[in-house]
């Protein structure tokens, strides 16, 4: 069986269907029976934002969360915001010249503010964390019904959302702007 390869460099190839597979597999396909997927670092290319150092481990948490269309997205369009830095954070106990973490989530800062991050934002739950203080009441007060009030955590991040469809990114994107102003 022949299986043509549309690459997004060069042109298509025709080759048997073992080739094929040995190609997608050393590009980050994984196959299932007769289905193969590239993964998301593969097919969506860079995580936007993300150092160099960070996209290899943040691209494994992106295709593992449950909306990494929704998570790229968001990170798009809020790195286009002035001045806007994503960052890995630094452990608590880690030595000097030790690089930054991106295992676990990303903060998304304004540079040259003096009050931190704006968002938290967890690749692999494709969840948002906002330093907004909102209470339910004014979250529907605004129309938002995707962001819930988190009960735990540093109180100046209390508003979270996942991102589930394009309500809760457009939701995520309109309360991560009021962050960022107010950062």
């Amino acid at each position: 069986m022949k299986v043509t390869v549309f690459q997004f460099e060069g042109t298509p190839e025709e080759l048997d269907a073992s080739q094929a597979l040995r190609l997608l597999t050393s590009r980050g396909a994984v196959a299932t029976d007769r289905v193969a997927t590239v993964s998301s670092a593969g097919v969506l290319g860079q995580v936007p934002g993300v150092p160099e150092e960070g996209q290899e481990t943040v691209s494994r948490l992106v295709e593992r969360g449950p909306a990494p269309e929704l998570f790229l997205a968001f990170l798009k369009e809020t790195v286009t915001w002035p001045k806007v830095g994503v960052h890995g954070i630094k452990r608590q106990k880690a030595a000097a010249d030790e690089p930054l973490d991106y295992s676990h989530y990303l903060r998304l800062r304004k540079q040259g503010s003096q009050l931190g991050g704006f968002a938290y934002v967890y690749a692999e739950r494709s969840s948002i964390n906002l330093r907004l203080s909102y209470t339910e009441q004014e979250l529907q007060d605004m129309d938002i019904t995707s962001a819930r009030i988190l009960t735990t955590g540093n109180r100046e991040y209390r508003v979270s959302v996942d991102l589930r469809d394009q309500a809760s990114l457009d939701a995520a994107l309109h309360l991560a702007r009021i962050a960022y102003d107010a950062t």
